[in-house]
Parts: structure tokens; C-alpha cells; sequence
């Protein structure tokens, strides 16, 4: 019998909260290396930071409308189970997804991230978050 490469975890309104938190600080974090001019800032770093701050808040929005968020190896999964969440799951999944296509190249070092591609990345993983946070007024 084949393993699953995807699972979901249940979670909860705490849990939503918690992933919220962690998004908004990887954000705040982006933002400072983002607008920082000096060479001690690589842009990678803060295209590192949008991915985990995108991650947190489909997890977060997940959660709080859902009850469970996607485990496991599969980014597709997630990326799935985003589009399910009402209202705005469609553009989170899209968001999250072009994310997920630069996380190699801005986690591993596998290709250069320019700053205005670090910049367009934090710009999705922002507007990301701010439809989780509407997924709590929902």
C-alpha cells in the first residue's frame, strides 16, 4: 500500500493565533532586511522570511476556518487546502504558491535573489497575511 506524502492536523483558534503571530514577525523581520541599503542584508534572507511568514499565515487562516492545517512533505496539499478556506482562499493559494516556487532559490542558495524580487515576495507574503487576518473577522 502507498504511504500518504500529504496529511492534514487538526488545530484550533489558539493555534491560528499562534501561526498569525509567527507570520506577522517573519514579516516584520522582511521588511527590516527589505529596507536595509547595506550589504549586510542579503535579499534572500528576506525572501527566506516571506516564504515562512506565507507558510504561517495559510496555516493561521487555515485554522481559524478550517480546524486543521496541511502536514507533511506535499506544498501542494497546502497549497489546496488554502484555496478551500472563505472567503479569499483562491488568491491565498495563488500567494502561497508563488512563495513556494521561490523557496529553494531563496532558502538553499540554489539561485541569486535580487532585492526586487525579495521585495515582490514580501509584497505577496504581506497581502497573504492580511487576507489570514480577514479569515478571522469571517
Amino acid at each position: 500500500m502507498a504511504r500518504p506524502t500529504a496529511r492534514a492536523q487538526p488545530c484550533d483558534h489558539s493555534d491560528a493565533l499562534n501561526r498569525l503571530a509567527q507570520a506577522e514577525a517573519f514579516l516584520l523581520a522582511a521588511d527590516l532586511i527589505v529596507d536595509d541599503d547595506s550589504d549586510d542584508a542579503p535579499p534572500s534572507v528576506a525572501a527566506s522570511l516571506a516564504v515562512l511568514a506565507g507558510i504561517a499565515a495559510s496555516d493561521a487562516a487555515c485554522c481559524a476556518r478550517l480546524g486543521r492545517r496541511a502536514r507533511g512533505q506535499s506544498h501542494a496539499r497546502a497549497v489546496e487546502l488554502l484555496g478551500t478556506v472563505e472567503p479569499g482562499g483562491g488568491e491565498m493559494a495563488k500567494d502561497l504558491q508563488r512563495l513556494l516556487n521561490r523557496k529553494d532559490d531563496s532558502r538553499y542558495g540554489v539561485a541569486f535573489v535580487s532585492a526586487g524580487e525579495a521585495s515582490r515576495m514580501v509584497g505577496w507574503a504581506k497581502r497573504l497575511l492580511g487576507s489570514a487576518r480577514r479569515a478571522f473577522e469571517a
